[in-house]
C-alpha cells in the first residue's frame, strides 16, 4: 500500500510513521505543504504508480512559503479527489467545526476522521485499518459533533455579505452596496447582527477568520 503523509509538524510526523512501520508494511512518503502533497499525488498518477492513501491534517502553516497554492487540508483533499476520485482519505486534525466535518464527510466522501488527543494515534490505527479493509471509520466523538447543531444553510445574502468582507468592505460599505443593489435588509445594525451570527456558525474568531473558513468550504 501506497500512503501520503501531509502534516506540518515534524513530531507529528514521525509519530504517525512511527507507528506505520510498527504495523503495517507500507510505502510511505511525508510532505510538510499543501503544495507539495498535490505535487507528489500528481506525479504519481503520471508515473502509473498513484498513492492508495492519503492522511492529511487541515491546517497548515504557510509562512514564509511564497505565493501557496493550496492553503488547507481541506483545499487539498479536493484537489486531490479532482485527478484521483478513487483515493482512500484520512483527516487528522483537531479541527471540531461541525459545517467542515460535514463538507468533508458528506460532499468530499473522506473515508476517516481523527480528533488528534490523547488516544489519536491507537484510533489513527484502527482507523487506517478499516480503510485498508474498505471501510470507513469515524470514531463516536466525531458523530456527536456533527450531530451538535442543526444543519447549516448559507444563503445567497449570506454569500454576498461574506464575499464583500473579504474584499474588506467595512459594515457602513457594504450597507450601502445592498442598498444600491436592493438587498435587504440593508441597514448596518442588521449587517451586524448577521455577521456576529456567521462568527458563531462558523465557530470563527473575527471576520478575517470567518472568510478564511468560508474559502476554506468552498464558500466563497
Amino acid at each position: 500500500m501506497k500512503l501520503l503523509i501531509a502534516e506540518d509538524l515534524d513530531i507529528i510526523n514521525t509519530g504517525i510513521v512511527t507507528l506505520l512501520k510498527a504495523n503495517f508494511d507500507f510505502d510511505i512518503v511525508q510532505t510538510n505543504s499543501c503544495d507539495t502533497a498535490f505535487l507528489k499525488l500528481q506525479h504519481a498518477q503520471l508515473n502509473e504508480s498513484p498513492f492508495d492513501l492519503l492522511i492529511s491534517d487541515l491546517s497548515f502553516k504557510t509562512l514564509g512559503v511564497l505565493d501557496p497554492q493550496l492553503e488547507s487540508g481541506l483545499e487539498l483533499i479536493r484537489k486531490a479527489k479532482e485527478i484521483q476520485p478513487s483515493l482512500k482519505t484520512i483527516v487528522y486534525s483537531i479541527e471540531e467545526k461541525p459545517i467542515l466535518l460535514k463538507t468533508l464527510i458528506e460532499d468530499l466522501r473522506i473515508d476517516a476522521y481523527i480528533l488528534k488527543g490523547l488516544e489519536s494515534l491507537n484510533q489513527l490505527l484502527v482507523a487506517i485499518k478499516k480503510v485498508k479493509e474498505g471501510e470507513t471509520f469515524f470514531p463516536i466523538e466525531v458523530l456527536h459533533i456533527l450531530k451538535s447543531e442543526s444543519p447549516i444553510e448559507i444563503s445567497d445574502y449570506d454569500i454576498s455579505l461574506l464575499s464583500l468582507l473579504a474584499e474588506g468592505l467595512s459594515q457602513v460599505d457594504i450597507s450601502e452596496q445592498f442598498k444600491v443593489n436592493s438587498i435587504i435588509p440593508s441597514s448596518t445594525s442588521a449587517i451586524e447582527k448577521k455577521i456576529n451570527f456567521l462568527k458563531t456558525t462558523f465557530k470563527a474568531k473575527n471576520n478575517v477568520h470567518m472568510v478564511a473558513i468560508a474559502k476554506d468550504l468552498g464558500i466563497l
